[in-house]
């Protein structure tokens, strides 16, 4: 219990840490890069980003470990955590303290998570290696359909500005990191089968696809420079979407009974109301410190005169007039 406990909180500060420091590298990148692979290879240039990548990676490798010292739930529950983490960072950074009712919201987002993920705990699957083989379909069928949902909500993010570009590219690096979830999972069951049966599998390369995209919207999230939108919201979406395509498609049936989905519908709601509040009293985000300023126009390129040629000869001073009247008359 004691290494479930220190694991799982483990892997909450770890990712936690690395998405804030993400986020505050990403928000530093070129709009013209947003959504792009050249956002990729911008922020792989920046020591600070690879040092959050490889914070989220720390973070995974505890995070497996608590899995396997204690029931899913409970380390879910506390991994959720890492929301609190990433804004306290956030926050830190910004040199701007978060008001109570934004803390209250916050806090709320990470509870309603906790309840959803406790209430809505699987139970497994029914049977044998018939079900196992239905799974994958239905696991490829569940990917896929996060995917498209994830690709059509970042191409109507990409036209958007402000809070609405915010909120709908994080909607959709949620669902992209469940659709890479549901593709982990299993890969990892098709790892169990053996070399040959991976090499042979489609999970290897949707392993590449999602994992790849699941990075590159997640930053682009990131890119906008409005993290008490953005982390919250993926902190929300992701385990909501990953638990949908647990029940709806791959066979996995809730813990509990109706009064269960009553709390866990609740638990949603409740969510998502604090995830609108955080979007709509999230401030405006700073300019980057690294970010070019525009350019301004002198004075001489805004002046239309400027735009005439220069004459072929300077005009005599007054002074010079007599002389050169005197000089025009002789030969």
């Amino acid at each position: 219990m004691i290494v479930m406990i220190v694991t799982a909180l483990t892997a909450a500060v770890l990712y936690g840490a690395g998405a804030a420091v993400e986020q505050r590298q990403a928000a530093a990148a070129p709009q013209s890069s947003a959504g792009r692979p050249r956002l990729l290879l911008l922020l792989a240039r920046q020591p600070l980003w690879l040092a959050g990548v490889a914070a989220q990676f720390g973070g995974f490798a505890a995070h497996a470990v608590a899995l396997r010292s204690g029931p899913l739930a409970t380390v879910q529950m506390l991994v959720a955590a890492e929301l609190v983490v990433a804004v306290v960072i956030v926050r830190f950074w910004s040199g701007r303290p978060l008001s109570r009712a934004s803390w209250a919201a916050a806090l709320t987002v990470v509870a309603g998570i906790a309840a959803f993920l406790v209430l809505t705990s699987p139970t497994g699957h029914a049977h044998g290696d018939d079900l196992a083989h239905h799974s994958m379909g239905a696991a490829a069928t569940g990917a896929a359909l996060a995917g498209a949902a994830a690709v059509a909500l970042a191409a109507v993010g990409l036209r958007a500005a402000g809070r609405r570009r915010a909120v709908l590219l994080a909607l959709a690096a949620g669902l992209a990191d469940s659709c890479a979830a549901v593709v982990t999972m299993a890969f990892a069951h098709e790892a169990s089968h053996g070399l040959v049966a991976v090499a042979t599998s489609w999970t290897v390369y949707g392993v590449i696809v999602c994992g790849i995209g699941n990075i590159l919207l997640t930053q682009t999230a990131y890119q906008t420079g409005r993290p008490m939108i953005t982390l919250p919201i993926i902190s929300a979406v992701t385990p909501v979407a990953s638990v949908a395509i647990g029940i709806g498609l791959l066979g996995e049936t809730p813990r509990i009974g109706v009064a269960a989905q009553v709390g866990a519908g609740f638990a949603v709601l409740v969510t998502a109301l604090a995830l609108a509040f955080l979007a709509r009293s999230a401030p405006q985000p700073e300019p980057s410190p690294r970010a070019l300023p525009p350019e301004v126009p002198s004075p001489r390129a805004a002046s239309p005169q400027a735009a005439l040629p220069l004459p072929m000869y300077r005009p005599a001073p007054r002074e010079d007039l007599p002389e050169l009247v005197a000089c025009a008359g002789k030969p």
